[in-house]
């Protein structure tokens, strides 16, 4: 009998330092504080569904009075969902609120308004990480997938905001630059390893294409199972110049696992809350479209609707303790061996009416992230 497989969890999110003491019910709470973007990618969901597409940011009013003063809750609040969080004015303070409930704070970001003013700020505040979106090592290939993205601006921006912290000795914000391996950019990854060296990277993390919008770019992942021996090499080389450039590199596996028992997201110990002010399992679960959402798994449609356990406005906890979060979180409780070891010694034993592993949520069974990539 296989074991189940648990992957790292919230492996995209740096752990709290070793001299920090993390005892609060939740990990993270990720929220879009807007889902309109300033650039374009082909790989996004932005793009791809632009005609049912909701643009939308969550208001500052909403922000400081429905979440602020429950976010002592969580021990990492990730202000980014689908669109570029730079771009909401009120961005500055929400880090604030979070950082005056003693929570980490962090976001993602395309690196456009990465200019000396925001740079100072992010340094000044101390926010703890910083997740930069880089497609390639070249103009050609980074523009062709990010579109309205200029390549050269952003290399100097990630540059000038890590010289900045070597000048005033500041180890935050965590500088991260962040790629994701398709199959138009895969063989990039050495290289850019390279790249993240010389503009002064923290680390980097590499990440698959878990989404598939449409057909077409079902075929743009890379993992499998088996992945392609080449695919493996180019990931290996890419590890191999981490190792001797003495950066640290997480490269999600591209090996599926059928098996994985909660996906990185973890929604049993995180939760991801929408402009709209929906608290939803996970930035997939909680897209803001019009209408059902289209997906594509294994090369067929597999279209979802959103879910939601209730909005801000009417009562985070209320949402984060109701039934209809219990309801979904509970299969994967009892799929999590690292929650309850006796999951594992139920599943090795077939103590659960003979049906082994119990399935995760029916929302989750058609996503790449239950194969642990």
């Amino acid at each position: 009998m296989k074991i189940p497989f648990l992957p790292n969890l919230a492996n995209f999110f740096p752990k709290p330092p070793a001299d920090k003491k993390v005892d609060r019910p939740f990990k993270v709470a990720q929220i879009e504080v807007t889902s309109r973007c300033s650039t374009g990618c082909v790989f996004c969901p932005h793009d791809a569904l632009s005609h049912r597409w909701a643009d939308g940011d969550i208001s500052l009013e909403t922000y400081r009075e429905h979440i602020a003063p429950h976010l002592g809750l969580f021990d990492l609040v990730y202000l980014q969902g689908w669109g570029e969080p730079m771009l909401h004015e009120g961005l500055w303070e929400m880090l604030g609120m979070a950082q005056a409930k003693g929570c980490r704070t962090g976001f993602t970001t395309n690196g456009t308004w990465l200019l000396e003013e925001q740079n100072r700020k992010l340094v000044d505040m101390g926010v703890d990480m910083i997740s930069v979106s880089f497609a390639g090592t070249a103009a050609p290939v980074h523009q062709a997938l990010r579109t309205n993205s200029k390549f050269a601006d952003l290399c100097r921006n990630f540059e000038s905001l890590a010289n900045l912290k070597k000048q005033t000795g500041s180890a935050r914000p965590w500088l991260e630059l962040h790629f994701l391996m398709t199959r138009a950019n895969l063989d990039e990854f050495p290289a850019l390893v390279e790249l993240a060296a010389s503009l002064g990277a923290d680390e980097v993390v590499a990440t698959n294409l878990a989404y598939s919008p449409s057909l077409e770019l079902d075929g743009k992942h890379v993992f499998g199972d088996p992945p392609l021996e080449e695919d493996l090499a180019i990931v290996a080389r890419a590890k191999a110049n981490a190792e001797q450039l003495n950066i640290p590199i997480r490269a999600y596996p591209l090996q599926t696992e059928p098996n994985t028992l909660v996906c990185d997201a973890d929604p049993v110990n995180t939760v991801y809350i929408n402009h709209r002010g929906e608290v939803t399992p996970c930035v997939y679960l909680g897209l803001t479209v019009h209408g059902q959402v289209p997906r594509y798994f294994h090369g067929e449609a597999r279209p979802f609707d959103t879910l939601s356990f209730g909005n801000v406005r009417d009562g985070l906890p209320q949402a984060l303790q109701g039934r209809e979060r219990s309801k979904f979180i509970e299969p994967l409780k009892r799929r999590n061996a690292s929650a309850s070891p006796l999951a594992l010694f139920s599943y090795m034993t077939e103590q659960n009416g003979g049906d082994g592993l119990s399935n995760p949520p029916a929302a989750c069974q058609s996503c790449y992230k239950m194969l642990g990539i």
